[in-house]
């Protein structure tokens, strides 16, 4: 008796693609670098099940170095090594950053003029008085070019308008600028004009003379298919992070009014390819960013050009130093824009992609070495 082959099993339903960007004739740093090093590696975002806060993650370090950690309040610590105090903590920084550092870090004005003086590569800008937006207005249409406007002691990326170029925009820039002033903030507050200098927004940790940590920040952005809606396409990119203990916390309510900045809303579609960002800078807070490490990219001219940027800060002996670099293979046309002792270190031991790197036991050998000399 003879038995008749088997059918075929239906084919599996059709599986939609995601689409890839498209780059269009003088793309940005930061649209190349999604292109090129972010959307290969998509289906390989890390999975963070279990993470420690940036004060555990020092205070771990401390412990693997032998350190005994000894609380003095809610915010200091000491550290202890074989009975002899080694350093410290003081809310989120140690013993590394002097008095003097603190308090230049603390002003976006200060720390640029110390850049200046030291002749590293920094934005050519000007702090104003927030009740002179005439004279801001004056010094914009000096530059001749687009400009950035943020708060001179603003923190988390709060409060920053780039690539401003009309009076309209640099009012509402003003105002949001005001909006995000530190509370906390020691110094007189002001508001900072720079020219806007395109390029990929590296944050790269500095120890001593080293770096030992950089990541890229990108915006949260979507590609469209030319189909979904920007809602439907964020609310999948959300959903996917949602099981990243890192990242879950740190996302955004995207409605219409998040929108707004950038002149989209959530029923708008974009066409098959268009790559279009949601915020206007990489707020990894807050915002919806990514961190992804290039620590293995970083050439030794931009790492330099970091350690340059610490240097700048008499007594600064370990931070976050914020760079534009248009090509991390050269410091050509790369700028500093921030040097910040206060940064959290989780975004470089649990990155979006890429290896974590261990800044928290960089900082611990670097207190040991100077309890040494």
């Amino acid at each position: 008796m003879s038995h008749s082959a088997a059918p075929p099993p239906p084919p599996p339903p059709a599986v939609r693609q995601r689409p890839f960007p498209e780059l269009h004739e003088g793309a940005s740093a930061t649209e190349r670098f999604i292109a090129e090093v972010v959307e290969p590696q998509y289906g390989q975002l890390r999975q963070w099940t279990s993470t420690m806060p940036h004060a555990e993650l020092l205070q771990r370090a401390a412990r693997r170095k032998r350190m005994t950690i000894k609380k003095i309040t809610e915010s200091n610590q000491l550290f202890f090594l074989s009975g002899v105090v080694v350093g410290g903590m003081d809310g989120v920084i140690t013993s590394l950053v002097s008095h003097q550092a603190r308090r230049v870090s603390r002003s976006k004005a200060m720390t640029k003029r110390y850049l200046d003086a030291a002749e590293v590569p920094t934005p050519k800008g000007r702090a104003i008085n927030p009740t002179d937006f005439a004279r801001a207005v004056k010094y914009m249409k000096s530059l001749g070019k687009q400009v950035t406007v943020k708060p001179s002691s603003g923190r988390a990326g709060k409060g920053i308008t780039v690539d401003v170029t009309r009076e309209s925009q640099l009012r509402a820039a003003w105002q949001s600028a005001m909006a995000a002033r530190s509370a906390t903030s020691e110094s007189r507050y002001l508001i900072v004009v720079e020219e806007y200098t395109p390029g990929l927004d590296v944050r790269a940790y500095v120890v001593g003379s080293q770096v030992v940590a950089a990541v890229a920040r990108i915006p949260l952005y979507v590609v469209g298919d030319g189909v979904s809606s920007v809602g439907r396409l964020v609310d999948a990119e959300l959903a996917r992070r949602s099981t990243n203990e890192h990242l879950r916390p740190r996302q955004p309510r995207v409605d219409d009014a998040f929108l707004a900045p950038v002149g989209l809303t959530r029923q708008s579609v974009l066409p098959m390819g268009q790559m279009r960002f949601l915020t206007q800078i990489a707020d990894t807070t807050r915002g919806g960013g990514l961190a992804v490490d290039v620590f293995g990219a970083l050439s030794d001219e931009v790492k330099d050009l970091a350690v340059d940027g610490l240097w700048a800060i008499p007594g600064l002996g370990a931070a976050a130093v914020d760079l534009l670099v248009p090509d991390l293979s050269s410091a050509e046309g790369a700028v500093v824009l921030d040097v910040n002792p206060y940064a959290n270190l989780t975004q470089f031991h649990y990155p979006a992609y890429g290896e974590p790197r261990k800044v928290n036991d960089a900082i611990m050998d670097e207190i040991l070495e100077r309890a040494s000399r």
